[in-house]
């Protein structure tokens, strides 16, 4: 098995980006359509993603399942970005890929969407995701508690990291500047 560091043996073993949304179920795409719809580069600056059009040494995959929210939320945007950026994108649904999605664990845990940022030999530059380092504050505190589901409070503190998290999403599609942000940042640095 590869390191984290080289995913040479997934590269090119994705779905494309249209695929990977004709196969959601439909309930989840339209879960997804708002997040889409919402999204507009009036509102992000393109200056540095279109620089990196001139790189042909990126590629990006995209562990993803139909079903997760933060899924619903950042595919759009991440994409976008990549788009923008000029970069290929593939698309690794985790549950037929346990063994990708394991290299990537985020807080012990396997979460999506995880983007995993390398060069054309599989090379990690970066990987980053399920969400904006601000809305997964919450999500860090909880597990820094280390509590088991025998705990009395587990529940309780468990479901107090899921508002926090919505909250910080919030009801519009602000959020996303985030995404754009800490994606831009994570590939000017690769």
């Amino acid at each position: 098995m590869p390191s984290a560091f080289d995913i040479s043996d997934k590269t090119g073993q994705g779905l494309a980006v249209d695929d990977f949304v004709e196969r959601m179920r439909p309930t989840y795409r339209e879960k997804m359509e708002p997040w889409q719809a919402a999204f507009s580069w009036n509102h992000h600056p393109e200056d540095k993603l279109l620089a990196l059009q001139s790189r042909d040494d990126l590629h990006c995959s995209i562990l993803a399942s139909d079903w997760c929210g933060d899924v619903h939320r950042n595919f759009p945007v991440i994409v976008e970005v990549m788009r923008k950026a000029g970069i290929p994108v593939e698309v690794f649904i985790q549950e037929d890929h346990p063994d990708f999605i394991d290299q990537f664990r985020t807080l012990g845990g396997t979460s999506v969407p995880k983007v995993i940022v390398s060069d054309e030999h599989g090379k990690v530059y970066f990987s980053w995701g399920p969400r904006p380092a601000f809305v997964q504050e919450p999500m860090k505190y909880f597990k820094s508690l280390g509590l088991t589901e025998n705990d009395e409070s587990y529940a309780d503190e468990r479901s107090a990291a899921y508002e926090s998290i919505f909250s910080r999403y919030g009801d519009d599609a602000d959020y996303q500047r985030l995404v754009v942000y800490e994606l831009t940042n994570l590939l000017e640095q690769s």
